[in-house]
């Protein structure tokens, strides 16, 4: 009896909680739906998630200090998205991206959106304007003084991608500890050597490394090679594959926790 009657307090308390915050409140696990992944197009970044793609209706992060390859390596994301997704939209307070940057990696700038707000409070409620909208791609190029300024609206962005399904991806310098508590999946990008021919700059080595996962274990590294254009009449006219931003990429993953 006595376990009955606790069964039925708590059958009471569930109801009372549906009924003053709704159904989405509270939910058994085994009802919960997976995590959906996104294939990035990158496939050294899309193992190091751990589930074949980056989360969608998840933050995920982009870290990394100047000249580490991480910009090349989000407009390769960025692009990638312009061709999957209907609606693509970078949130750029800094005015510091350039859209044209982006035409290496052939993308179709018809999906692609540039807001340009001014400040971080601005900036915080554009994103999640537009993540309740529907947008199915968002990348957020933050300064260190947005990203900083962001705890208020980060959390009203990360329940707004996850009604919605839209994946966020914050590029920064490094993460301050409110971009990296709110997002799902962080990368740091670090560059290990230049890479030179015959004297000449062509490119750079990199290390990613997975330092935050909740959708899987975090850890995994890979080396990746970015190489620079050395002229428009080197890229085809049709589609540009990972073999040609990435060649001879390298990866080691390993399940270091």
């Amino acid at each position: 009896m006595q376990i009955e009657s606790k069964h039925a307090r708590l059958s009471q308390a569930v109801d009372v909680i549906h009924l003053r915050f709704g159904e989405h409140a509270l939910a058994a696990v085994d009802r919960l739906p997976p995590v959906e992944a996104w294939p990035s197009g990158v496939g050294a970044i899309d193992r190091l998630t751990g589930i074949g793609g980056l989360p969608r209706g998840r933050i995920c992060v982009l870290s990394g200090h100047g000249s580490c390859g991480k910009t090349s390596l989000g407009l390769a994301l960025l692009a990638h998205a312009t061709r999957e997704f209907g609606a693509v939209i970078t949130i750029d307070p800094g005015r510091g991206f350039d859209p044209w940057a982006l035409l290496e990696f052939r993308p179709d700038l018809r999906s692609l959106t540039v807001v340009r707000p001014v400040g971080a409070d601005a900036a915080g409620e554009a994103a999640v304007a537009l993540a309740k909208a529907g947008a199915g791609f968002l990348l957020l190029s933050l300064p260190a003084r947005v990203a900083s300024a962001a705890e208020p609206w980060l959390p009203l962005l990360a329940a707004a991608a996850e009604r919605s399904g839209a994946l966020v991806l914050a590029l920064v310098e490094e993460a301050p500890r409110a971009l990296a508590h709110a997002s799902s999946l962080s990368l740091a990008v670090e560059r290990t050597t230049w890479k030179l021919e015959r004297g000449e700059l062509v490119g750079l080595r990199a290390r990613v490394t997975c330092v935050k996962n909740k959708v899987s274990l975090p850890g995994r590294m890979a080396e990746i090679e970015v190489n620079y254009p050395l002229g428009a009449g080197l890229f085809p006219e049709s589609g540009i594959g990972e073999a040609e931003i990435w060649t001879r990429a390298s990866e080691h993953e390993s399940a270091v926790v």
